[in-house]
């Protein structure tokens, strides 16, 4: 039920269309440092994708491991940091924004969590 209501192209433009004006409304300075940990994290996952691909077509790889566990290891650190000092802005009530605060916090965490499940699973395949 979920995943056919979740799969509709209305409802799920409907809904990235809501997420893009809640964002847009908590100001551009506010959603910056997420977008830039989002854009660093593409990059890292794509010199994953590059990484696996090379081993799975018997080519040489290992050029892209520094720089892919590098950009791995800085882009989870600064969401960490930044989930923390949403998660501390929280607690202490000392946020202007409480709703931008807790949609920046919610998007934080989705992105670590979905980084790290997709940088896992392609570090996996590089070692089998």
């Amino acid at each position: 039920m979920v995943v056919r209501l979740c799969s509709n192209k209305y409802f799920a433009t409907a809904i990235t269309l809501v997420l893009a004006y809640m964002l847009a409304k908590i100001g551009y300075a506010n959603i910056w440092p997420l977008f830039g940990s989002a854009n660093q994290l593409l990059g890292a996952l794509s010199l994953v994708a590059c990484a696996v691909f090379l081993k799975h077509t018997h080519r040489k790889g290992f050029m892209l491991w520094f720089p892919m566990v590098c950009m791995l290891a800085i882009t989870f650190t600064a969401l960490t940091q930044k989930i923390i000092t949403l998660s501390a802005g929280l607690f202490t009530a000392a946020s202007t924004s409480l709703f931008g605060d807790c949609l920046q916090l919610v998007f934080a965490v989705l992105l670590l969590a979905l980084g790290v499940v997709v940088a896992v699973m392609g570090i996996r395949r590089l070692m089998h």
